[in-house]
């Protein structure tokens, strides 16, 4: 299985960083995505993240008032003339 390279980029940084730990670059891409992965794992979801913004929304409770749809329209661009 072969895993093509296209970047001159990126294959110089896998080749330095291959050099300086002393190992091929099949290895060093290895631990780079091994880490990669490791560290996206342990760190929370964007939906975790979110959780304190989405618990203040949800004490803040609905305040009764109705939308203006021309105020948020205006907003986007959509306001008529």
């Amino acid at each position: 299985m072969g895993l093509s390279i296209k970047n001159d980029t990126v294959e110089a940084l896998a080749r330095d960083l291959a050099r300086r730990h002393g190992t091929g670059v099949t290895e060093i891409i290895h631990r780079a995505l091994k880490e990669k992965a490791e560290r996206e794992a342990a760190e929370p979801s964007l939906w975790e993240k979110l959780a304190p913004i989405r618990e203040r929304l949800r004490q803040a409770g609905k305040t009764g008032l109705e939308a203006d749809k021309a105020f948020y329209d205006e907003l986007n661009g959509e306001y008529e003339r």
